[in-house]
């Protein structure tokens, strides 16, 4: 169950290139933006989590589902965490990054998209997670 009280955070990626956030709802992705709509619809492919890039930032969006479990949860946003790096390393120039360097920078962006994920649930989901 989402946490009402969720504000989304933007996070930075390894070298500054990219920021990027997660969201929940279309309210969630309503508020990054000035405007009182965002330029897209929360998750308008239909998928079950996706990310958008706009402008120097990645929207990192994930459904609710009362039939996932945490490790299917994280499995989602690993996936997205990856293309959150293919991104940033367009941005960089890097066509043939260590595997080292590829390996962390993905660990980094998964383990703050799962902290926010933590963050954007109720606090009762929370203690049902773990």
């Amino acid at each position: 169950m989402i946490n009402n009280n969720y504000v989304p955070e933007w996070y930075e990626t390894p070298f500054q290139h990219l920021n990027y956030t997660l969201v929940r709802n279309q309210i969630q992705l309503d508020i990054l933006f000035d405007t009182v709509k965002a330029p897209f619809q929360f998750l308008e492919s239909g998928a079950d989590a996706r990310v958008n890039f706009t402008q120097g930032f990645a929207i990192v969006q994930i459904a609710e589902s009362k039939q996932w479990n945490l490790i299917q949860i994280h499995g989602l946003l690993l996936h997205e965490a990856v293309h959150i790096w293919q991104e940033v390393k367009l941005l960089m120039g890097e066509n043939d990054p260590s595997v080292e360097f590829e390996a962390y920078s993905i660990q980094s962006i998964s383990q703050d998209l799962f902290e926010m994920y933590e963050e954007s649930e109720s606090p009762y989901m929370v203690d049902c997670l773990h």
